[in-house]
């Protein structure tokens, strides 16, 4: 056991243990320099040699290069590929520069490293270690933050170690459970000075390294070399940092050696802690040897390894590097740069930051070279390296337009990539450069497109505006699709009437531009269907059906998912779930981890709909992680809305008001009030199920008052007019009903929309008490209509309304058919709250309750109803795992738990038939 340490070892090994029964788990250690992170987990690693051991650490020079670290970490294994899916097989090959790359969504790379560590874990448990992660480039982080918080049932424990200043880094494991590590007891850290330390102190000397130290066993080691026998000198009367004394300490160990063994050490930290292939030619261009490093070895500063010489701690090198003076750390560089000529992607990229690093100036051959491997042909190489050869390509070139087109080049490799703040940085300096109003323009509308994604469209939208009138003198085309981008924007924040004004403005420019362009077509044709001639706005879909069936996937936004919203908007549910469908099983099966999450919100409201509930929230539960681990930020609170809908419907009253508060706390942060509405309509369909009709008002007028705001009636998405009438019937406010009635009535009336209308007679008929025919007449109208889309929830609702009616006109018999019919439809849609309201009725009425059974699938948690919902389309378990970027082996485990919780299910053949029976239900 560690001195000092027993309950963090027993934590970890805690850990170990539940990776040999098949657990997965994972711990950050964060702490100061040499505080024991690194100490702690080679201890670890050391208990448990029956694990399979994978580790990297992260190198300060190296944390600019793509996926170095990845690479390092997984050399070791690279003989597994073969047993993961050949499509995660040529993105990892590609990342780690073992092959022909595919220019994909970096998060491509991630599920492979999610599939590969799953693989690895069949053969038994695994411990992957990734040391000073700080350090770590930041492709390589993602991908293994990325696959750790995906694992469950494999047997894999990933410990990352990282210091506490870095917060970029601190972000990204964000979500995985930290232990702070402080310095060690008093007790413990005079035993280790005693026992470890490197020079025999005084009291006096002894005091002031604990003083000083505080706890850190590194600094207890190594400190008392430079403090022997100095007593007060230095003594300043206050403490100094840990990592500046640290650096002293190693910095005078350095300065003692010989000139070609500092110069030898300063290449080695250069390099990076394994040598590149090119170490001894480096070398020898400085007129050096490995013998250079003998000294430095018996000084204690490096060590011997199987592939060459490495720095005993990160301190050292960093002490090494930071201790030169600029003039030899230029010469290092430049030493390596010259190593490297000749090189090819993605060694050229090495090639290029070592030579900036010496300090070289603009240079057109280089910048060339670099530009012209970065526009390779998109089968050899990546994005994340297409992105920074263009910018080590830029860096070569003189400020400038060059140099603004090559930025922007960049700026596109990385949001391609998935590194959308990487991108929005390089978009921000190309805009500094760029003297071409063209380009000028290409960049504003690119960080339009990343402003959203990023949860940021106020600033999207007046970045376009203000480019629109200068795009359309030189390019009404391009000025089109700018308005286009802006009626997008507008839309994702509710504000129809400004959408209405744009999407006509970007329509009248295409036309006279003789451009037809999907994007603009597109979201005119959604803005017709939510607030316009809907009529019109049917037949451009029907126009629009064949390019949407194959849009362009390199578009800044899902044209798919746009869609979907159309035939949704239009209330073609089937059209919509058939189109966002197809549409998510294709990025699944390209990895396209950040367009998926835009899907499944949609994906997960036309569900809703359509009265299959678990899959909806099964969508909508997905939607939210894989948006917040691809920082697509406006996608979380859509997803939180769409949970809490189907939540409300449930009467799951815990997590609706959860989902809901989290859905209005992101839209705030994210600028996108129309999801706060949602949640709020949310709320209000939950009191309306429990019979609590003054809150439900309460929270229902707060969504109207939204929709009179931004000029928006009543729809599918934002749904509450409906919700609304039926309070207000049941609170006697007959002119308030009245006035909600005239919204759902016009909405009904805008072309053929059956929900909308139907929803409108079922108010209607409520509005009638005096008048029993004619309310019965809108009744019988309600369910015609509503019997044209699958919409059971609806459906029921209408049945209820009017068996209540019929039983408070003393036609009890008639009263009964369409409560049992309601109630029916109620317990198979799991809505206990509505199910309730309807048996008091039927009791009322001298009916006998007869409950029908629960669907079975209602049992199953939202990931293990994802996982059989796959499995239903007839895949193998490693297909499902590819599909939902999981392990086999946790695929496996959510089957047995799926098993387990439905009867009379024991094999896939029976899995399928329940889902095909499920699915085929009567809606």
């Amino acid at each position: 056991m560690l001195l000092g340490r027993s309950a963090e070892c027993a934590r970890l090994l805690a850990l170990i243990d539940k990776a040999r029964g098949g657990e997965s788990g994972a711990l950050v250690i964060r702490g100061e320099a040499g505080i024991g992170k690194t100490s702690l987990v080679s201890y670890v690693a050391d208990t448990a040699d029956d694990l399979l051991r994978l580790g990297t650490r992260g190198v300060e020079v190296e944390s600019d290069l793509p996926y170095v670290g990845l690479a390092d970490l997984l050399r070791p294994v690279l003989h597994f590929l073969d047993r993961i899916p050949q499509r995660q097989v040529a993105a990892l090959t590609g990342a780690l520069a073992l092959g022909p790359a595919e220019a994909q969504d970096r998060f491509a790379v991630a599920a492979g490293t999610l599939s590969l560590l799953g693989v690895l874990a069949e053969e038994g448990p695994v411990l992957v270690t990734v040391d000073d992660a700080h350090w770590l480039d930041p492709y390589s982080l993602d991908a293994l933050a990325f696959a750790t918080r995906r694992l469950g049932r494999e047997g894999v424990v990933v410990l990352f170690t990282l210091r506490d200043a870095p917060e970029e880094a601190a972000s990204r494991l964000a979500s995985i459970e930290t232990l702070t590590l402080g310095g060690l007891d008093p007790e413990s850290a005079r035993r280790l000075v005693t026992e470890e330390g490197t020079a025999e102190l005084t009291e006096q000397e002894q005091a002031r390294l604990l003083a000083e130290a505080r706890g850190n066993p590194l600094a207890l080691i190594e400190l008392p070399a430079l403090l022997a026998g100095r007593g007060d000198e230095d003594d300043s009367g206050a403490p100094l940092p840990i990592g500046e004394m640290l650096a002293h300490t190693f910095g005078s160990a350095v300065a003692r050696l010989p000139s070609d063994a500092q110069d030898a050490m300063l290449l080695l930290a250069v390099l990076g802690t394994r040598p590149l292939a090119g170490t001894e030619a480096a070398l020898r261009a400085h007129g050096l040897s490995y013998e250079s490093l003998e000294a430095a070895e018996a000084a204690g500063l490096v060590v011997e390894e199987q592939d060459g010489y490495a720095f005993r701690h990160p301190l050292v090198r960093s002490a090494v590097y930071h201790g030169a003076t600029p003039v030899r750390r230029r010469r290092a560089h430049h030493a390596v740069a010259r190593s490297l000529q000749g090189a090819t992607a993605p060694a050229l990229e090495q090639y290029a930051w070592h030579l900036a690093a010496s300090g070289a100036e603009p240079d057109e051959h280089v910048a060339s070279l670099l530009e012209n491997a970065a526009s390779g042909a998109p089968e050899t190489l990546t994005y994340p390296l297409a992105s920074r050869l263009y910018e080590r390509a830029a860096r070569f070139t003189p400020a400038g337009q060059r140099k603004a087109e090559r930025l922007l080049d960049a700026a596109r490799a990385a949001q391609a990539a998935g590194s959308l703040n990487e991108a929005a940085a390089i978009l921000d300096s190309a805009l500094e450069h760029a003297e071409q109003l063209g380009t000028q323009l290409d960049i504003r509308q690119l960080r339009c497109y990343l402003d959203v994604q990023r949860g940021q469209p106020t600033r999207s939208r007046e970045l376009l505006r203000s480019a629109v009138d200068e795009a359309e003198k030189v390019d009404p085309s391009l000025a089109a699709v700018m308005l286009g981008g802006i009626a997008l924007t507008e839309l994702a924040v509710g504000d129809l009437t400004a959408a209405r004004v744009s999407s006509a403005a970007a329509m009248e420019l295409a036309e006279s531009a003789h451009e037809t362009l999907l994007p603009v077509r597109l979201l005119r044709t959604l803005v017709l269907l939510l607030g316009g001639d809907a009529d019109a706005g049917r037949e451009l879909l029907r126009e629009l059906a064949e390019p949407l069936a194959s849009p362009d996937p390199a578009f800044p936004y899902p044209l798919s998912g746009v869609g979907g919203l159309c035939h949704l908007a239009a209330e073609e549910l089937d059209e919509a779930h058939g189109l966002l469908d197809r549409a998510a099983y294709t990025a699944r099966s390209s990895s396209a981890v950040g367009l998926l999450s835009h899907l499944l919100c949609t994906l997960a409201v036309v569900e809703f709909w359509r009265g299959r509930w678990t899959p909806s929230l099964a969508h909508a539960d997905e939607a939210v992680r894989l948006a917040e681990a691809t920082g697509r930020l406006i996608e979380v609170p859509r997803g939180l809305a769409a949970l809490a809908r189907t939540e409300a419907a449930l009467n799951r009253e815990e997590d609706c008001r959860r989902h809901a508060a989290q859905a209005e706390e992101w839209a705030l942060s994210t600028e996108l009030p129309m999801d706060a509405a949602r949640a709020r309509g949310a709320l209000g369909l939950l009191e309306l199920g429990l019979g609590r009709f003054e809150e439900a008002v309460h929270c229902l007028e707060d969504v109207r008052a939204f929709s009179r705001q931004h000029g928006r009636g009543d729809g599918l998405y934002l749904t509450w007019a409906a919700d609304l009438a039926d309070a207000y019937v049941h609170l006697h406010m007959t002119a308030e009903a009245r006035e909600v009635l005239d919204v759902l009535e016009y909405e009904g009336g805008r072309g053929h929309r059956p929900v909308t209308a139907g929803a409108a007679a079922r108010c209607r008929g409520l509005l009638e008490p005096g008048d029993p025919e004619r309310a019965s007449e809108h009744m019988r109208r309600s369910l015609a209509l509503l019997a044209e889309r699958p919409v059971p929830f609806e459906r029921a609702r209408t049945e209820f309304a009017w068996g209540e009616q019929l039983r408070r006109q003393g036609r009890r018999s008639e009263a009964r058919r369409l409560l049992e019919r309601a109630l029916a439809t109620f317990e198979r849609l799991g809505s206990s709250g509505w199910a309730a309201r309807v048996a008091a009725e039927l009791h009322a009425a001298g009916g006998t309750e007869v409950r029908p059974e629960r669907a079975p699938l209602e049992r199953l948690t939202p990931q293990e109803l994802q996982v059989a919902l796959v499995v239903g389309r007839g895949l193998t378990n490693h297909e499902v795992a590819e599909r939902l970027f999981l392990s086999v082996k946790t695929v496996e485990f959510h089957l047995s738990n799926i098993y387990r919780k439905l009867d009379g299910v024991h094999r896939r053949a029976q899995l399928v038939r329940l889902l095909a029976q499920a699915s085929e239900a009567p809606a």
